[in-house]
């Protein structure tokens, strides 16, 4: 669990990590607590199942973040991403058994499973025992991993579902940007897997070579000016980019926008920080506009984004590189592996 610096953590809390996030002090801690009831015959249960939780990753949610709001004053779960058993079901689940494996489908905007149920919090993948709504779940093939399927809710979703919206096609130039992070390192291969010529600027180079072995054509890093004047000169060269997949849409908007060529694409991911919107977007939708070019935000891709993923990882064609999973009380260095921008590949925590 997780709460603010100034709040006071359970009774029962064994405190393990305090960090600072964004600036603001989050404390983390393992908390035992009773496991979650669940009568399967219940009629309450009905279209709900009971999982354990195997493996997680912070995803896109961790107290301070500004995806996830202020560090709250009460004590919490964090995370959205998780790989599950499956260790009960509601008398109307027909699609999953005790046994299965699952991931969560994270949609976005976020949606009632039916006309009944309330609405879920799903940033609570630190919970290791939960009841689930049978929709809100996606049954993973024997063959998928868990610490890489821990990764792929948020990362792979997300990426598939940018690739779709901008339509990438055989040939066209790709540009992806923050590409150390999960969901860049899943967009960079779906966008070579539907033809793309792919190009990458990462936020030091560190991810340079994992990102050679992916397909990239060549990468650059956003800490080194020359890289920047030299991918510009490319952009030139290819009269711009086709397409321009940015996960994270913080640093590079301005820039990268200017690199989009006439007609192009352009997919922003998560919300930009404040400054860098109040900075960024008069200039970049300037040239967004006089360049004819399309722009769209794809926080969360949907249940067939995942499942594609999760095929695709399967299959060998989509690699999800991740650390050793952290265990025990190593909460602070997963949390601190999960928000260090230098990290290339997945963190997980694994019970």
């Amino acid at each position: 669990m997780a709460g603010g610096g100034t709040s006071e953590p359970p009774a029962d809390c064994a405190q393990v990590a305090d960090i600072e996030v964004r600036g603001e002090r989050v404390r983390f801690g393992v908390v035992e607590r009773a496991d979650t009831a669940f009568d399967p015959a219940a009629d309450h249960n009905r279209a709900y199942v009971l999982i354990g939780v195997r493996s997680f990753s912070l995803g896109g949610s961790v107290p301070g973040r500004p995806e996830s709001g202020r560090a709250p004053s009460r004590w919490v779960e964090f995370g959205t991403d998780f790989v599950a058993e499956v260790l009960a079901v509601g008398s109307a689940v027909t699609t999953l058994a005790p046994g299965d494996r699952v991931v969560p489908v994270l949609t976005w905007p976020p949606v009632r499973p039916d006309a009944v149920s309330a609405l879920e919090n799903p940033d609570r993948a630190s919970r290791q025992v939960q009841r689930v709504h049978h929709a809100g779940l996606l049954r993973l093939p024997p063959d998928a991993g868990d610490a890489e399927a821990a990764c792929l809710p948020t990362a792979g979703a997300t990426a598939y579902a940018m690739v779709r919206r901008a339509a990438v096609a055989r040939g066209d130039s790709v540009l992806v940007t923050a590409a150390g992070s999960t969901t860049s390192l899943a967009a960079v291969q779906a966008a070579r897997l539907a033809g793309g010529e792919v190009y990458a600027v990462s936020h030091d180079g560190a991810a340079a070579p994992l990102l050679t072995k992916l397909g990239v054509t060549r990468s650059f890093s956003a800490a080194e000016p020359g890289d920047w004047a030299e991918l510009t000169a490319l952009a030139k060269s290819l009269r711009g980019f086709d397409v321009i997949l940015d996960p994270a849409w913080r640093s590079h908007f301005r820039l990268a926008a200017k690199l989009l060529g006439f007609s192009g694409r352009y997919v922003a991911g998560h919300d930009p920080a404040a400054e860098d919107a109040a900075a960024d977007w008069a200039p970049a939708a300037a040239s967004l506009v006089a360049k004819n070019a399309s722009f769209a935000g794809q926080r969360r891709g949907g249940r067939e984004d995942l499942a594609a993923a999760v095929d695709d990882l399967v299959s060998g064609r989509l690699q999800m590189p991740v650390h050793t999973p952290f265990r025990g009380t190593d909460v602070g260095p997963f949390v601190l592996g999960g928000l260090d921008p230098h990290t290339t590949g997945g963190v997980t925590y694994a019970f």
